[in-house]
């Protein structure tokens, strides 16, 4: 038994992998996508050497793509859509089920993803895998399960009829979307509604740890950012970070500003292959972005107000920036992260 969570181990590459294997393959998921038979790639091969492949997605919320579920449709292989009669009770078909077999193994994923390509591999998932014999009473169960889900009167195979009137309410709801998305007040809204989240996650009252200055430069910053990766040449250093602490970006020379916010999401690790253009920096963390203004903030007028520089208007300022990182107070890192959430509009 094993938890795949899309970190360690993506469920792309456990199905993938029971795929392999496999003489048949069930399924049953709220939403498929092209992206996740794409993405799952084993999943129809099983289908092209002549396997069996049942699969059974949801249409709520018209999220399912029917040209990617009607691609198993190659007997013996089928495909069919779940669609409960009594949509004014909220009823949502909603299982996230595969199940891959062979005559003398099984692997059976139950959790939280859909057939899709951020349910496989780009989603926080929760998904328990287990591996047994096709006899194993866990596995039995969820054979069962999946063939009470295929034979109820609520699944069927897809009709012209359906599948036009499908893509007309799918056409209509893109639509929808896509002119509540162009309103300037949803936009403010859900710009507000990320700095809301940024500032109660890193306030001082919602954290433990500690607040880092790491200082880079601007070739070095892209890189960073882009891979949401920092990088260091001593170990001792930077494993001081650990997961959860707070990073501000400083880029040297010419900018001397203030480029973004980031969290740490990974442990320190080492990792030899080459990524930045001057050297390999092997130990490295993870982090995910928070705030990045349009423009780089200067870091100049707020030395006065920093306890990094004395709260002393010191014209050498810039050589207490000649290393890799610098530890914050907790006065420095609130100044700075106010100094971020003004310089994209939204007070600290």
């Amino acid at each position: 038994m094993t938890l795949l969570e899309n970190d360690e181990r993506t469920v792309r590459d456990a199905l993938n992998e029971a795929c392999s294997t496999a003489e048949r393959a069930r399924v049953a998921v709220a939403f498929a996508k092209g992206s996740g038979v794409a993405a799952a790639s084993a999943l129809e091969q099983v289908a092209e050497r002549g396997g069996q492949v049942e699969l059974l997605a949801g249409v709520d919320f018209q999220l399912s793509d029917l040209d990617a579920v009607a691609r198993f449709e190659r007997p013996p292989s089928a495909a069919k859509v779940y669609v409960h009669p009594a949509a004014d009770e909220r009823v949502v078909f909603h299982p996230k089920v595969y199940l891959l077999e062979s005559a003398d193994s099984a692997t059976a994923i139950v959790g939280s993803s859909n057939l899709t390509a951020g349910g496989l591999v780009g989603n926080v998932e929760a998904n328990v895998m287990i591996r047994a014999a096709p006899s194993d009473p866990a596995i039995v169960r969820v054979r069962e399960y999946h063939r009470k889900l295929w034979n109820s009167a609520f699944a069927f195979r897809l009709t012209q009829r359906f599948k036009l009137d499908y893509e007309r309410l799918q056409a209509r709801r893109h639509e929808v979307e896509l002119s509540l998305r162009a309103e300037s007040d949803f936009a403010r809204a859900h710009r507000q509604l990320k700095f809301a989240m940024v500032e109660a996650i890193t306030r001082p009252s919602a954290r433990s740890g500690k607040a880092w200055l790491l200082i880079t430069s601007p070739d070095n910053y892209i890189r960073n950012i882009e891979g949401k990766i920092w990088g260091d040449e001593k170990p001792g250093r930077i494993g001081r970070v650990r997961t959860g602490d707070l990073i501000f970006f400083y880029i040297t020379s010419p900018l001397k500003s203030l480029g973004a916010l980031g969290m740490v999401v990974s442990d320190a690790y080492e990792d030899h292959s080459p990524y930045w253009p001057d050297r390999t920096y092997p130990y490295r963390f993870r982090f995910s972005l928070l705030i990045r203004p349009p423009t780089p903030v200067p870091l100049r007028p707020m030395v006065p107000q920093l306890d990094l520089f004395d709260h002393r208007d010191d014209p050498a300022w810039g050589q207490r920036l000649q290393r890799s990182m610098v530890d914050l107070s907790v006065g420095d890192g609130e100044l700075l992260r106010a100094a971020l959430l003004a310089a994209t509009g939204v007070a600290a």
